[in-house]
């Protein structure tokens, strides 16, 4: 009886259990399967590419059913969470991967509560349709653990993985995040094909996916965890009153300043006007309590009665909105200091390393850097180009010029067997500074293989360092693409490769653009407090200079105090920035700067004053990506841009075959001196079996080291090479200049202008992308926003202007950078130095000795 009882008792279970499966397989939330332990795929254009069902858990138990469910038994239909894409900052390079190896890391800030939960990192990527995805992976590694890797298989649309993110591996703070590349070319084997392989992230589709409860911040601690938008950037809106106050601007500018410092972000973008809503950027609300209480009304600022810095969480209607406020003017610049105390960084070891280093690491010369310390990881390579790189920033008044060398001191090896071509290449800001051949047949491991580069290469501000090996080899001419595939590895390289600045000669140089856009000379080292001169306070220009500003303290590295003004200080003791429109300055003052405003007239006529054109939607099409072109630039406002693009299509045929499988996963290289030193001693055993005639190759040892001394100095000829003056086209949007006003070291002018007020704000916005304001030099800078390009005059007789306690050895330095730069004045004081000395030996033994009949 009680068998029978079980038995009936079973299967009414095992009926119950069979519904409850058909009702879960029919439910529209669980259509589509998500594997939470692997590369997730996600189409772009039928679903939104953030998408992660709460229902996933029950996704093994439905795995393969096909039986519609009773009607009765079906489940209510499962809602997704909210949740919001944390897209990566901008950065000098872009979001492109270019060649058959390279990476790119970026320190993105978590709050408290982001890193306790479980999150996923969403990669969206285009490719060239030369990448062979059987030998091609993108990798992502957070903190320097390896996540997972994908086959790059993004040949004729973008496409999404997801990866999950292991619990325990982000921390409270900054994080480093690196997206790494290695690929291989599917037809073509010579080493000229790799340089047509390229990967662009998709930054629209890429960040981190983290709950829209959790992406609030609420503390000024955690400034560094607001979001940028979908071009990298920092959207951060002024909230002003209709008639502002110069007072409160400046106030304004200082805090957008340390917010743009404190949370790394190189590309802050400002407007003014009423509180902005949106998930990315913040609002920004600075005065005292009463004049916030008028612009916002009571409620959002509350009771005041004694400086505050603190910040509302984002609501739908409201971006998250920082508030810094007192009961009177003093109060508010006590608050403003209150973020200088909340500045020191946290997080994880590799993401303070990113931190540090980015967008470059700052040196001020002397120094021994290690690249292992700055985020160059160690790497065994079996490909034909090998590439790594960093950014360094040299100081503002750092004098260019080849007085002395630095010295970037390579540890690695290569393999036996290369072709004749292979080398090791410096290039410096896409300058090949230095080159080195590999000539050794036997191969060879070095721990200290010295490249020198003049540090006329180098230039204040921003500089970005690639070392290339070009390891070619005979079996590269049979081209056997599979079989290189599982070729043996060629080249080594360690991170205890070490980069020597020597000490550098410091003196300011006026008027130069690229010396005030790559580092904020002259404001950024000016003992008297700068002034911002703004005829017309509109919310268009005020957003203009404010974005100009932050970016110069980006760039800086500190904030810098302005004193807004509406009258033109001609007479002033310290430099002066301008920003208006073009009709808003005088142009007598316009004439002094040196600028082409006849040109600019005649060009700008029609646009003058006028009112803004339509403006699109910055759409990421495939054009855009593939072209690496910076979205807040418009290249489809005139039909060259948009032709000059169309030019970098990759126009084979689009038939190409795809691997929809993930590659397998990541391996990482260990990045201690443990794990270099292991690698060091298995590339050295293995090349000492496996040469057995060294003997007979001594003299290519020889050969070797007198190589190794030589290096291309190309720096005499691009000096000569000035580029010839430009003129102003249709195409100019916007025009910086710069000069020195009656003679005064202090009273040097910068100027940036454009046809009119929303011309200006636009403009603006293209310029500070990184990848355009590095191409800012000369006296005066012509911008393109349709090609995203700048044209320069060249300064024809700049200024020294001292920055640094005069010394011996600067003066010394100085002497010598100067003499480098104009050699004709260098020869002839060799030959006054001689002439004299032969005359002065000539009179000194003329009465010397005896005489003689």
């Amino acid at each position: 009886m009680s068998a029978r009882l079980s038995t009936r008792l079973c299967g009414a279970f095992r009926a119950f259990a069979a519904a409850c499966v058909f009702s879960l397989g029919s439910s529209p939330a669980l259509a589509q399967p998500i594997f939470l332990t692997a590369p997730q795929e996600i189409s772009h254009v039928d679903r939104p590419p953030v998408m992660a069902p709460e229902a996933a858990q029950w996704l093994p138990a439905i795995a393969g059913q096909a039986v519609p469910p009773p009607p009765q038994m079906s489940r209510p239909e499962q809602k997704p969470r909210a949740t919001i894409l944390r897209h990566l900052a901008n950065n000098v390079q872009g979001y492109r991967l270019v060649g058959e190896t390279g990476s790119s890391e970026w320190p993105i800030y978590l709050t408290d509560k982001q890193a306790r939960r479980r999150l996923q990192f969403q990669l969206g990527y285009l490719s060239a349709i030369s990448v062979m995805p059987e030998a091609s992976r993108l990798t992502l590694l957070i903190n320097d653990q390896p996540v997972g890797a994908t086959a790059i298989t993004a040949v004729q649309a973008v496409k999404t993985v997801a990866f999950d993110i292991p619990p325990s591996l982000l921390r409270a703070g900054f994080n480093s995040v690196r997206i790494a590349m290695e690929q291989r070319h599917r037809v073509d084997c010579s080493l000229e094909a790799t340089r047509e392989l390229w990967t662009q992230i998709d930054p629209t589709r890429t960040g981190l996916i983290v709950d829209e409860a959790d992406a609030e911040i609420d503390a000024i601690s955690d400034l560094g965890a607001l979001p940028t938008d979908e071009q990298g950037a920092l959207p951060l809106r002024a909230v002003i009153a209709d008639h502002p106050a110069t007072k409160d601007l400046d106030r304004m500018l200082r805090v957008m300043q340390i917010v743009s410092i404190i949370g790394r972000f190189e590309q802050p973008v400002v407007d003014a006007g009423a509180l902005a809503g949106g998930r990315y950027g913040a609002n920004l609300l600075v005065g005292t309590a009463a004049e916030l209480a008028a612009i916002v009304g009571p409620p959002m600022v509350g009771v005041v009665s004694k400086p505050r810095a603190f910040v509302l969480p984002a609501t739908p209607q409201r971006r998250t909105t920082i508030v810094v406020t007192g009961a009177n003017a003093q109060q508010v610049d006590e608050a403003i200091k209150q973020f200088l105390v909340a500045a020191s960084p946290k997080g994880a070891a590799a993401g303070l390393r990113a931190a540090l280093a980015f967008p470059g690491y700052r040196v001020e010369g002397g120094q021994r850097i290690r690249l292992g310390d700055i985020g160059v990881k160690s790497a065994e390579f079996d490909g034909r180009l090998f590439r790594v790189a960093f950014n360094v920033v040299m100081p503002s008044d750092f004098y260019p010029a080849d007085y002395g060398r630095a010295t970037v001191r390579v540890a690695g090896g290569y393999a036996p067997g290369l072709a004749s071509k292979a080398q090791l290449v410096m290039n410096v800001n896409e300058r090949t500074a230095v080159t080195l051949p590999l000539l050794r047949s036997s191969g060879e491991v070095f721990k200290d293989n010295p490249l020198p580069v003049p540090l006329g290469f180098l230039r204040p501000g921003l500089n970005r360092i690639e070392i290339e090996a070009h390891v070619p080899a005979p079996a590269d001419e049979r081209c056997e693409t599979f079989a290189l595939r599982d070729a043996p590895n060629r080249f080594l390289f360690l991170d205890s490769t070490e980069i020597e600045i020597p000490s550098i000669a410091r003196v300011g140089r006026l008027p130069d653009l690229a010396v005030t856009a790559t580092g904020g000379f002259p404001f950024s080292t000016s003992l008297r407090r700068s002034k911002l001169y703004m005829p017309r306070l509109d919310a268009k220009t005020i957003g203009a200079a404010a974005t100009f500003v932050a970016h110069l303290a980006v760039v800086a590295g500190r904030p810098i105090d302005f004193e807004i003004t509406q009258t033109p200080p001609l007479a002033s003791k310290s430099p002066t920035l301008a920003v208006a429109p073009y009709d808003a300055l005088a142009p007598a003052l316009l004439r002094k700067l040196d600028m082409p405003i006849d040109d600019l007239a005649r060009v700008w006529d029609e646009k003058i004053g006028a009112p803004a054109e339509s403006k699109k939607e910055a759409a990421r099409n495939r054009l855009a990506l593939q072209s690496n072109f910076p979205m807040a630039c418009h290249p489809w406002r005139s039909i060259g841009g948009f032709r000059t693009m169309l030019e970098n299509v990759d126009r084979t045929a689009t038939g190409a075959t795809r691997s929809e499988d993930d590659a397998g996963p990541a391996t990482a290289l260990s990045d201690d001196g443990e794990g270099a030193r292991d690698l060091f001693q298995e590339w050295d055993a293995r090349l000492r079996n496996e040469s057995r005639f060294n003997a007979a190759f001594s003299w290519l040892r020889r050969v070797g080291e007198w190589g190794r001394a030589k290096f291309t100095d190309a720096a005499d000829i691009f000096r000569r090479l000035e580029p010839a003056p430009v003129a102003v086209s249709s195409q100019t949007t916007l025009a910086l200049g710069q000069n020195i006003l009656d003679g005064a070291n202090e009273n040097v002018w910068t100027v940036v202008t454009a046809p009119n007020a929303d011309a200006l704000a636009d403009s603006v916005a293209c310029l500070v992308d990184p990848r355009v304001s590095r191409q800012i030099t000369g006296q005066t800078a012509l911008l393109d926003l349709s090609s995203a390009r700048i044209d320069a005059v060249p300064v024809a007789n700049p200024r020294f202007v001292m920055t640094q306690p005069l010394s011996v050895g600067n003066a010394r330095l100085i002497a010598a950078g100067w003499l480098s730069l104009h050699a004709l004045y260098y020869v002839g004081g060799v030959l006054a130095v001689g002439l004299l000395l032969a005359v002065t030996t000539r009179l000194f033994v003329k009465n010397v000795g005896r005489r003689t009949s």
